[in-house]
């Protein structure tokens, strides 16, 4: 636990035993008690949100079950959220900057040197008006690469999300527009001071199973349930088969539509449930299915995702852990043709990561920043099995070892190194050594 000095203030500025019982004779000892009980919960709650903006994670829950992180109720960062907490316009955004080095040997030995690579990954701004308590409009523009036009694959500028949030009550709220599927840990919360690695973990990615940034448009409810549960649930249009298998990884990232000129012939479902059963600790699983053959009359490709998380923090550690399968029906896949893009995409999916990591800097007492050395273990594969004919690479099941650390000089800016041991059953992997700078606002 890290402590403020402003609550140890207003702790030292709490009358005495004496000063209460000369300045109000009839106070018992049971309501004094009662008011020093509920000093410390609030000096607990404020050292707990200290840890919170420190690390940028999961939400804290209190000892008496208040959770103090309300982004995680939003399904939403720090700097996403921030429309939320005052009236009218509200600016925010993020950024990262990356140099990687590379290995000039792939796993198996072959000398094969790549270029380094130095990039403005992203830069991103929020834009955010809140009309009245119940009326939220919240919108992310993102530029990746130095924002280069669409048609140019070395850049990309794109609306990330945009969408309107009608606040009924604490338990029922509709959201509708394009918004960030509910799914895993990085889709929602991807403001890279909140990860700790250079890059999003490569099961998290594009390429990976949870095509993180994955964004459709769609209407849905979310809210805070008793027993400290919150909940999203979206109704949003489909996946579209024929972008699955994107540069021959075997992955889904393809069929994201991203709310542009989006085919909706078909729509998808999605769900997810956290729940904080003790201080720090997040459990949670999320859903995602739907037919993504937005072709009319063709064989349906059914997809499902299933996720289950943990995370948890405490005293300066931060864990977390994921679980995701996929599935994508073989018969549908099968129909398509060997000659169609979509054939190679894996019927089964499956793999995870975990993580751990420890603030150093969390045994100085009321300090803001943060020294987090982490390591990461990473496993999956994109194609566990596929549509009968098709072929199976193995470089598509992929192990990955991260360790590195993240200094955060305030917990809105984060420096970042971490050195990838990247490997996968064609023995064609290549480590790399990554630097970050990353910062919200």
């Amino acid at each position: 636990m890290k402590w403020s000095p402003l609550p140890l203030l207003a702790l030292l500025a709490v009358p005495g035993p004496a000063a209460v019982a000369q300045g109000a004779p009839d106070a018992g000892t049971a309501d004094l008690n009662a008011e020093v009980a509920e000093l410390k919960r609030r000096v607990e709650i404020l050292g707990q949100e200290l840890e919170a903006q420190k690390t940028g994670s999961a939400p804290v829950a209190t000892a008496t079950g208040v959770v103090t992180d309300q982004n995680r109720y939003l399904g939403l960062s720090p700097a996403a959220s921030k429309v939320y907490e005052k009236d009218g316009l509200s600016i925010g955004g993020y950024g990262e900057t990356i140099l990687s080095i590379y290995d000039s040997k792939l796993q198996n030995g072959t000398v094969q040197p790549a270029d380094n690579l130095a990039d403005t990954l992203r830069a991103v701004l929020y834009v955010g008006y809140k009309f009245t308590d119940w009326l939220v409009l919240n919108s992310e523009f993102e530029f990746e690469h130095s924002g280069f036009s669409d048609e140019h694959p070395q850049g990309e500028a794109i609306v990330e999300f945009v969408y309107l949030d009608f606040l009924i009550s604490k338990a029922f709220n509709i959201r509708a527009g394009n918004m960030l599927l509910p799914v895993g840990f990085i889709n929602e919360l991807h403001e890279p001071p909140t990860f700790l690695g250079a890059y999003r973990p490569a099961l998290e990615n594009e390429r990976g199973l949870i095509p993180t940034t994955w964004h459709e448009i769609g209407v849905g409810f979310h809210g805070e349930l008793p027993l400290n549960l919150d909940y999203r649930l979206y109704l949003v249009n489909g996946l579209n088969a024929a972008g699955f298998n994107a540069d021959g990884n075997g992955g889904i990232g393809g069929g994201r539509q991203d709310g542009h000129l989006a085919i909706a012939n078909k729509f998808g479902l999605t769900a997810r449930l956290d729940w904080h059963p003790l201080p720090g600790l997040l459990v949670g699983a999320s859903f995602y299915g739907g037919d993504s053959q937005q072709t009319h009359d063709a064989t349906a490709i059914w997809t499902t995702m299933v996720e289950a998380h943990v995370e948890f923090r405490s005293h300066g550690f931060q864990g977390r852990a994921i679980y995701a399968r996929v599935t994508n029906s073989g018969d549908g896949l099968a129909a398509l043709g060997s000659d169609a893009q979509a054939f190679g995409t894996g019927t089964v999916q499956s793999g995870g990561y975990v993580e751990a990591g420890y603030d150093v800097l969390s045994l100085i007492p009321s300090t803001r920043m943060a020294l987090i050395p982490f390591a990461r273990y990473e496993r999956f594969n994109t194609q566990v099995a596929v549509a009968p004919g098709a072929t199976v690479d193995q470089a598509n099941l992929q192990t990955n070892v991260y360790l590195g650390a993240n200094f955060k000089p305030i917990p809105q800016v984060a420096l970042k190194v971490d050195y990838d041991i990247r490997t996968n059953a064609a023995r064609t992997g290549r480590n790399q050594l990554n630097f970050a700078l990353a910062y919200l606002f």
